[in-house]
């Protein structure tokens, strides 16, 4: 299976009157979910959202998914079935079609698809068989009808294969896919329980990293021992994960990002530490230290509408950097285009008739980006970001301007 099972759409209306949207491919990261909700502005858990599935790697699937499903739980099921072997992804069809014969067609509980992920143990495959008849043969010749085992060759060739395939498949309730015959004959387990997927709280780290032990391809020195690591973390958490992949110092490890509060510095963490084998592990762990800060303050949406509107060249330096001059910035969250920031500015006067200038979508749309440029606000994912100071996003990164050469 690809690393992405599926890419899903999610929509809320906006107050102003734009919606507001953001595409997430699952399975996902806590804070890559997290970052979807905030560009779409689900704030808490009392706004209403709706999801749409844009696309599939089990293209059979999303029928049988209702709506309304908890987002959490979609994402719990598409970890899950990363880790599935190919037969058992044949496996998991033939069971998800068992059950939608069974109920005619209807949604298939999220909590249900996740316990058949983990129900392989009693299924059978025949990949000869497609429809009655070639099922019924493949009975008949593997021995699964003992009332054929007397029956003579000069009698065999004139049976009834696809009467015997179905009785066969209706006495088991199996049913046809692609790949072949498949029929479950046991029950389906319950070890997940509709809900456990939802957390109650936010990841307890900013920025998670992967350990491992360097390679230095040496048989008896590599391994294959990982660990995560929660930063902000100190010497202590450091060493511990050093321990846990047998490295004698962090100089023999290798840190790959695995999540981050600020999900578009994710692969910028890894590059880095990449790049300089884990020299930077300080700098990471610095800005760790300064998006546990900004999230304790509720500043975490500002600073990512800043890094949204930076260059896309920022080095993890500069990321900090923006990140230390998060209150010099203001966002306007449910404000998604120019005209929804117009309308906002002028919500704040007092002018007679003042509803009668939201009639105008064109001019009201052009007047919203004359005030954006005159108060150095830009748009971003996350709302539009409003300088405190007088100065943009890229004048905060002080990156030296272009040279004058004398002639």
């Amino acid at each position: 299976m690809n690393s992405k099972i599926m890419e899903l759409e999610i929509r809320r209306p906006g107050p102003l009157g734009a919606n507001t949207s953001a595409t997430l491919a699952l399975p996902a990261a806590p804070y890559e979910i997290l970052d979807a909700l905030d560009r779409t502005r689900v704030t808490d858990e009392r706004v209403i959202y709706s999801t749409e599935i844009l696309s599939c790697e089990l293209d059979y699937l999303p029928q049988f998914l209702s709506p309304s499903s908890n987002l959490y739980e979609l994402n719990h099921l598409c970890n899950r079935l990363t880790s599935l072997s190919d037969w058992e992804l044949d496996c998991f069809e033939g069971m998800v079609m068992m059950d939608a014969v069974q109920k005619s067609y209807e949604p298939i509980p999220v909590d249900r698809l996740i316990n058949m992920t983990a129900s392989m143990e009693h299924c059978q495959i025949a990949y000869e068989a497609h429809d009655d008849e070639s099922l019924g043969k493949f009975y008949a010749e593997n021995g699964f009808v003992p009332q054929l085992d007397s029956v003579p060759d000069n009698i065999y060739a004139w049976l009834d294969f696809e009467k015997i395939g179905k009785e066969m498949r209706e006495g088991e309730g199996g049913v046809f896919t692609p790949h072949g015959y498949v029929v479950q004959n046991g029950i389906i387990a319950r070890l997940y329980q509709s809900g456990e997927a939802v957390p109650s709280e936010k990841p307890d780290y900013t920025v998670l990293l992967r350990v491992t032990k360097g390679r230095f391809n040496d048989p008896e020195y590599d391994n294959d021992l990982s660990t995560l690591l929660k930063l902000p973390a100190g010497d202590q958490e450091l060493f511990h994960a050093v321990k846990e992949v047998g490295a004698a110092s962090p100089d023999e490890c290798a840190f790959t990002a695995v999540d981050c509060d600020v999900p578009r510095l994710t692969e910028k963490i890894t590059d880095e530490l990449e790049a300089t084998n884990g020299d930077c592990y300080g700098l990471v762990n610095e800005l760790a230290g300064q998006l546990r800060y900004l999230d304790r303050e509720g500043g975490i949406p500002v600073c990512k509408a800043m890094i949204a509107a930076a260059p896309d060249d920022i080095s993890l330096d500069e990321a900090l950097d923006l990140a230390y001059q998060a209150d010099e910035f203001s966002l306007l969250r449910e404000a998604a285009t120019p005209a929804d920031y117009a309308k906002a500015e002028l919500a704040k006067c007092s002018i007679p008739l003042k509803e009668e200038l939201f009639s105008g979508d064109a001019a009201l749309h052009h007047y919203g980006e004359k005030l954006m440029e005159h108060n150095l606000a830009s748009a971003t994912d996350y709302g539009i970001l409003v300088s405190r100071n007088g100065r943009t996003v890229e004048q905060c990164l002080n990156r030296p301007g272009p040279q004058m050469e004398m002639r």
